[in-house]
């Protein structure tokens, strides 16, 4: 071989070694300029974020509003307004937080859109007989287990603010006749339950389990932030059972219609009670007082109900 090309081998295999590595970077660059940016909100923890953010950001606009005159009802006051406004205002503040929050989030966000929700699918009669059967049957349990939240509480300041929750409470009941009740049923029974399950069941908790990937623990966590933003510390842990118990059963049936039923049947039985309450004191409803005895016996049978859901549903699901 002759001596100039023994030479000149060298400096050609530097040469093609850096024309490879410059061809590499290329491709490397050029496969980083065409690669797709990811949204902002594409993972399903800054989706659970900003549908948060969303109610509190609803929540800010409503505060604005009750400063302005022409928006100074929503403010209600016991000395300017009547019961029959505050129901109104509770039906209307309801949908301000959390319907409000939910349609925009799904429309901006989510692929599917409102379908994301699950709402439009289908529940069987049966189950939902029986699942609100079991939320009835637990009115006494929730009733205990309130009574003893409150004794949580012995600061003569947080009791003089009980007082004054009980006696607005007091007032905001106020049924004199049966269209008093219906308003009441549509406001704080309807509308809260089927607003509150868009947002809680189908929008938070469907975002915690995307994230953490365990169903149990979304479910806890979802009823935990279900009762912290409704911002009443003497319900919070009969609140946050009820969470739970709505929580699993929109997991076991995969539809939201079911846990909106359960908690229009929740609602609707403590307003119908309080109504016949006003109306027929002397009723051995009015004057039942609710044990321990009486909890035990109705944590046992909604349980029971509850179990039978789950079996039912699974059943339907179950291809034979």
């Amino acid at each position: 071989m002759p001596a100039n090309k023994l030479y000149n081998q060298p400096l050609v295999i530097s040469y093609q070694l850096s024309l490879c590595k410059f061809t590499q970077l290329h491709t490397v660059e050029q496969n980083d300029s065409e690669r797709p940016i990811r949204p902002l909100f594409s993972t399903p923890g800054m989706k659970l974020w900003l549908l948060i953010a969303l109610h509190f950001g609803c929540y800010g606009i409503l505060t604005l509003l009750t400063r302005i005159e022409v928006f100074s009802w929503l403010q209600v006051d016991q000395e300017t307004s009547t019961p029959m406004i505050s129901k109104l205002v509770n039906g209307i503040i309801s949908v301000l937080l959390f319907l409000v929050p939910a349609i925009i989030f799904a429309s901006a966000v989510m692929p599917e859109r409102f379908d994301y929700y699950k709402l439009y699918r289908k529940v069987n009669v049966l189950p939902a007989s029986i699942a609100a059967l079991g939320i009835i049957s637990s009115v006494f349990f929730i009733e205990v287990i309130y009574q003893w939240n409150v004794g949580l509480f012995t600061d003569p300041a947080m009791l003089d603010y009980y007082k004054a929750r009980l006696e607005y409470s007091n007032w905001h009941n106020q049924m004199p006749g049966v269209f008093d009740l219906l308003v009441y049923l549509l406001s704080s029974a309807l509308a809260p339950a089927v607003v509150e399950e868009l947002f809680f069941r189908g929008g938070i908790q469907q975002l915690i389990m995307g994230w953490i990937k365990k169903p149990h623990v979304a479910i806890v966590i979802s009823a935990l932030i279900f009762s912290f933003l409704h911002f009443d510390t003497f319900a919070f842990v009969p609140r946050l059972i009820l969470g739970i118990a709505l929580g699993y059963l929109f997991w076991w049936s995969g539809s939201l219609r079911l846990s909106i039923i359960a908690h229009f049947i929740f609602n609707a039985f403590e307003i119908i009670s309080e109504y016949c309450n006003q109306h027929w004191p002397r009723s051995w409803w009015a004057k039942l007082e609710v044990t321990y005895v009486m909890g035990v016996i109705s944590l046992v049978v909604a349980v029971g109900a509850m179990l039978t859901v789950k079996n039912l549903l699974r059943r339907q699901t179950t291809p034979s």
